[in-house]
């Protein structure tokens, strides 16, 4: 009985903390990796994120103005309006979530689905979107 209410009482908290039990799973686990509902989320929650997991390659802004030594052709400037807009909301969700190699582009971009929520990788798509303004 006492873990019952324990399990209750661990629900309704995270409940009122405004959380699902899915919010706090990775994107592969709670979502397999599929893309569904508004894929963009707050750009400004992304950018810690971004700057710890993307901006190595990617760079600061999207710019891809780094120098990567493992790669054969730098990623795409994502700040490129005309490039960018050529790209569904959907596709950069699975591009983050499942790797490079999963949307036909580079086997170097990792699949960030067993490390990021679901939420999170939609963070980081709203802020990819941000540096082109699409």
């Amino acid at each position: 009985m006492r873990r019952v209410a324990l399990v209750l009482a661990t629900a309704l908290l995270a409940t009122n903390a405004g959380m699902t039990m899915a919010d706090d799973q990775m994107a592969i686990d709670s979502v397999d990796c599929v893309p569904t509902g508004e894929m963009r989320g707050d750009a400004a929650r992304a950018s810690e994120l971004h700057l710890e997991n993307c901006a190595e390659c990617h760079g600061a802004t999207g710019q891809a103005d780094v120098i990567v030594m493992h790669m054969d052709e730098p990623p795409k400037d994502q700040s490129d309006a005309e490039y960018m807009t050529t790209l569904t909301d959907e596709f950069l969700y699975l591009a983050i979530c499942r790797g490079g190699i999963a949307v036909g582009r580079s086997v170097v971009m990792p699949a960030w689905g067993e490390h990021l929520t679901d939420q999170q990788i939609k963070d980081l798509v709203a802020m990819i979107r941000d540096f082109s303004g699409t």
